[in-house]
């Protein structure tokens, strides 16, 4: 192409944006060139030295100029691309998705990034991030097309992986807790326009633990992948069954009667009573089922699940190997809950609630990087209840909010003591619940807290659950970006249990990614888990991202951690929860040691 001054040469500049590449024609450059003070070679050499494919073509598609990167995807030298076009180097179909996408940038006079298939000579289905964009000789004219494309085959397909495993159960391929959750809702709002009922039937199979415990998980697994295999088989079309978590599974089924649901029930009853062979061993198992309907037990999904989840307990209290309608008896086992709320209503100022601290330490040197707050609850009467029992209830009833900001002041003022005693800097890591998240007031609270503690806000990190995050995530972005605002640093917490956006994991303000523990469990022998961890790794750091491993017990599972690049590691290998005092002389050791 010549330029109004005679030069020959085609002109580039190269912009970087959020890591892309980005290549345009640019007037302010050409005028730089224009001048002597430009070193063309600089320019030559970044062209030819990024791995994007980078090329100009004239009107009739031929290639003008091509680096190096291009060259080789068309299985060309450079030399060998000048004046050819795709239609001389490429399959038919492929030269001519290409021409016709081509043809449509120079039509519309805009520059595009669009994704487009590749298939080379050799057969090999390559996915590129294109920039295209037309080029204009001085008077305003089309006269080619430049464009610079990028290979994200890999990371498209990581991205699909991550996709399938948001939804899907890995172990199963049945629809996952999540996807799950989604039919649910879609559900209620049907039946809600047709009248229809819909039942949840919650199959959880007996003594299944016996079968893990004596013959190991690996016959367990295998005998849940056969299960679910069966229990595709027996479903409607428009029926759904789902892998809850662990031995449990989930119907759904739209447009039934009782008398419909006790025989479908039952049904599932025998498939899982039929004898199943696993790895030369012959196994009989059974299940419980309990059965919610809407609208009559429950309007709303989390009121379906808990009143089929309560029904299915109470089928195994009355022998397992049934089923059990949920019933205004089965309510009566909610009482328990009440008590909770109750007692919680006096365990602030009564001072039952303790804080204990678990370590956080890096993967590379063993070096103390956090501290994770811990809320414990040890009741006179209730004795020691577990969070998984408490923090659902003070959810519910809307304590976690003042409990909640009684963790964290209570964690940043004994960050500020550890400080102020000349302890080695960590950062404390606070957990906040999706209830608290959502409420209006929470950057506000947290700044007021560090404020009057005199905390820097570099010391604390908040962490929420990605279910917690997903929830909203445009509201969950906005009060990122506000906690942000005062320095407070973000983590995600449980990574990889119920993530459905990666879109939405780029505007999050967070630093971190936490892996949950079922997937580090059985890092050492399960290859999904293994899979699945180095992915997230992967992905972390591409995002700039670090990386804590929580549940880490073991040898071989911290080796696997620090050969795949997680930063940091949590879990009893370490230590387990402590005293503030027990933390004290921990973290004292640990400098002790590194000194």
């Amino acid at each position: 192409m010549r330029f109004n001054s005679g030069t020959d040469l085609l002109v580039w500049s190269l912009l970087v944006l959020n890591g892309v590449v980005v290549s345009v024609l640019s007037e302010v450059l050409r005028r730089a060139l224009h001048r002597r003070d430009v070193d063309r070679n600089l320019l030559t050499s970044v062209v030819s030295g990024t791995s994007d494919a980078i090329y100009v073509k004239d009107l009739q598609g031929r290639y003008l100029l091509a680096n190096g990167a291009a060259a080789a995807y068309l299985g060309r030298t450079q030399d060998e691309v000048l004046g050819c076009d795709d239609l001389a180097m490429l399959p038919v179909d492929t030269a001519l998705a290409l021409l016709k996408l081509d043809r449509e940038i120079i039509a519309s006079g805009r520059t595009q990034t669009k994704e487009e298939y590749m298939v080379n000579q050799d057969g090999e289905r390559i996915l590129f991030q294109s920039t295209k964009g037309p080029i204009h000789d001085p008077s305003g004219n089309v006269v080619g097309l430049f464009g610079v494309s990028r290979d994200i085959t890999k990371s498209k397909a990581a991205e699909e992986r991550i996709q399938y495993l948001a939804h899907y159960d890995v172990l199963t391929g049945l629809p996952n807790r999540v996807q799950l959750d989604e039919r649910i809702q879609h559900a209620i709002a049907q039946a809600a326009e047709s009248g229809q009922q819909l039942a949840l039937l919650f199959l959880d199979l007996d003594h299944f633990k016996d079968i893990n415990d004596s013959l190991g998980h690996s016959v367990g697994d295998a005998l849940l992948v056969a299960l679910a295999r069966r229990l595709r088989t027996i479903m409607r079309a428009d029926d759904m069954v789902a892998r809850q978590g662990g031995d449990e599974f989930v119907f759904l089924l739209q447009g039934v009667d009782v008398a419909g649901l006790a025989q479908t029930a039952q049904r599932i009853l025998d498939v899982v009573e039929e004898t199943f062979s696993i790895e030369q061993h012959e196994l009989a198992v059974s299940g419980s089922i309990g059965i919610a309907l809407y609208p009559d037990d429950s309007g709303i999904p989390e009121g379906l699940v808990k009143c089929a989840d309560a029904a299915m307990y109470r089928a195994k209290e009355n022998g397992r190997n049934r089923y059990c309608f949920f019933t205004a008896e089965i309510e009566a086992l909610t009482v328990r809950r009440m008590q909770l709320v109750s007692a919680l209503r006096h365990a602030l100022e009564q001072h039952q609630l303790t804080i204990h601290y678990q370590p956080q330490v890096s993967a590379r040197d063993g070096r103390l990087i956090g501290a994770e707050a811990l809320l414990r609850w040890h009741h006179p009467v209730l004795g020691q209840v577990s969070p998984d029992e408490f923090i659902p209830a003070a959810e519910d009833s809307g304590l976690i909010v003042p409990i909640g900001e009684w963790v964290l002041r209570r964690a940043v003022r004994q960050m500020k003591a550890w400080l102020d005693e000349g302890m080695a800097p960590f950062v404390m890591a606070v957990n906040l619940s999706t209830v608290q998240f959502r409420h209006p007031n929470l950057p506000a609270m947290v700044a007021t807290i560090l404020a009057e503690e005199q905390l820097p806000p570099q010391y604390l990190e908040l962490e929420l659950t990605e279910s917690g995050a997903m929830h909203d995530p445009p509201a969950a972005v906005a009060v990122m970006d506000q906690l942000h605002e005062h320095g407070v640093r973000m983590a995600i917490d449980d990574f990889g249990i119920a993530y459905s956006s990666l879109s939405y994991l780029k505007k999050f303000k967070v630093y971190k990614l936490k892996i949950d523990q079922s997937f580090v469990r059985d890092i050492s022998a399960d290859s999904e888990d293994r899979a699945i961890v180095t992915a997230i790794i992967a992905m972390a750091r591409g995002l700039g991202l670090r990386t804590i491993a929580e549940g880490v017990e073991t040898q071989a599972q911290l080796e696997f951690l620090r050969e795949h690049g997680c930063d940091e590691i949590q879990g009893y290998y370490y230590s387990k929860p402590l005293t503030a005092e027990q933390f004290g002389h921990f973290a004292r050791e640990v400098e002790a040691c590194a000194a």
